[in-house]
């Protein structure tokens, strides 16, 4: 994986020499809950005036602290009750393919933390809090919807590692492997309205232990820089079904790339660390990618699941202090292809908030 740069604040790096310096900074992961269509993307940053959603190849300094919430908000293009019973009856009893259910939007609301081991080494984790609203499936006659409710509670963690592998001596181009685990933290045994369990892929957390690794790569271009990530994340079996077979919610692969621009910064830059880059705002445009993977159990795959979208993602961030910042995106699909029936994206919002010290 829940981020590039622009430009630059760098004053906190070394604490005990009484410099304060604010550095740009952003490590992505691929997280969220990895299955279907009503799942949210995985990106989270820490840093200052970078991209929100696409990674950066830039560690944090030495001894450095990075803490900070990162909230996701997704909105879909629900089915009408009439819509979903059609597909309920679409094909013969049992088939898998009227199996569907359509649910309003998702919330991520999220917290993480970060520590520079070294200069090139970062270590973090990212905990999000999932909110699925106004979950409907038709019953299994077919003949009524029924209203589940909401699905809401703790996420699984993803922890990460950040390796800068390559640092150019101007310091404006920056290449680093990604490494993270998904642990199976979050709630997977919610409720409905009908006193069951949601089913698995509309649980909080997934119940399975999913490795993630990717790289990242930046690189400074006067008042411009450009970011792109990369990372692939292995669904493994976790929470089990209503039949109990354990459930994989799918392979995912993230694909980010942006362009940012830092408002004010001098066109000719020594370095993306350097004092006189500070910049308060940045424009940021980014195009964020994910494809996942078909859901699956006991080898059997979901036909309504398995998608690939991309989002065209405007954003703004600004540094407001020495060793703050915040920053706001707006996603909209500009590729929607899903498998069987999925409610598609309509928007995306995600807001961050980062300190550093």
């Amino acid at each position: 994986m829940v981020n590039f740069l622009g430009v630059a604040i760098e004053r906190v790096q070394r604490l005990n020499s009484g410099i304060a310096r604010t550095g740009v900074l952003v490590l992505s992961i691929a997280y969220s809950g990895f299955s279907v269509a009503d799942h949210g993307s995985m990106g989270f940053g820490l840093g200052t005036a970078s991209p929100i959603v696409t990674g950066t190849g830039i560690t944090l300094p030495v001894g450095t602290f990075a803490i900070g919430e990162r909230v996701q908000f997704i909105n879909y293009d629900t089915a009408s009750n009439s819509k979903l019973l059609g597909l309920a009856n679409a094909n013969p009893p049992g088939d898998p393919r009227n199996d569907v259910h359509s649910v309003s939007s998702l919330l991520s609301p999220s917290m993480f933390a970060a520590y520079g081991v070294t200069d090139r080494l970062t270590l973090g984790a990212l905990l999000p809090y999932n909110m699925r609203s106004n979950v409907r499936s038709p019953n299994e006659d077919g003949d009524m919807v029924n209203k589940l409710g909401n699905s809401n509670g703790i996420g699984d963690t993803t922890f990460f590692a950040e390796n800068n592998v390559y640092r150019s001596d101007d310091k404006l181009t920056y290449l680093s492997l990604i490494a993270g685990l998904k642990a199976p933290t979050g709630a997977n045994r919610v409720k409905s309205s009908l006193g069951t369990p949601f089913e698995p892929h509309h649980q909080p957390g997934s119940g399975s232990w999913d490795p993630m690794f990717g790289l990242a790569f930046t690189r400074g271009m006067g008042v411009f820089s450009v970011d792109s990530s990369y990372m692939y994340m292995l669904g493994t079996a976790g929470t089990r079904d209503e039949e109990g077979h354990r459930v994989s919610q799918g392979d995912v692969f993230n694909y980010n790339i942006a362009l940012s621009y830092a408002v004010g910064a001098p066109k000719i830059r020594s370095g993306l660390f350097a004092e006189t880059n500070q910049s308060r705002w940045t424009l940021v445009m980014e195009l964020n990618g994910e494809w996942r993977g078909h859901q699956k159990a006991a080898r059997v795959l979901d036909p309504n699941s398995g998608s690939d979208v991309v989002y065209i993602s405007p954003g703004i961030r600004f540094a407001g202090g020495r060793n703050w910042n915040t920053g706001v995106s707006v996603g909209v699909p500009i590729v929607a292809d899903f498998h069987g029936y999925q409610d598609p994206p309509s928007y995306r919002l995600i807001q961050r908030f980062v300190f550093v010290f």
